[in-house]
């Protein structure tokens, strides 16, 4: 298990961290509730992001416990 936040925007941090992560051979991704529920600022970058966990090669799950 690991925790990390996109770095802010644009969120292209992501790409480098998931790349660290494949030798612990990570393969689910949870974006944190706070990427997606209504009573946050609207992450902008938020498909992008999502695009490239996919691209990863890793499963997205939207949603941490909330």
């Amino acid at each position: 298990m690991a925790f990390f936040t996109c770095s802010g925007c644009s969120g292209h941090r992501v790409y480098h961290l998931l790349k660290s992560l494949e030798k612990f051979k990570v393969d689910v991704v949870h974006l944190s509730s706070c990427m997606q529920m209504d009573n946050y600022p609207k992450c902008p970058h938020l498909d992008e992001i999502k695009q490239t966990i996919r691209n990863a090669g890793m499963e997205l799950v939207e949603g941490t416990h909330h």
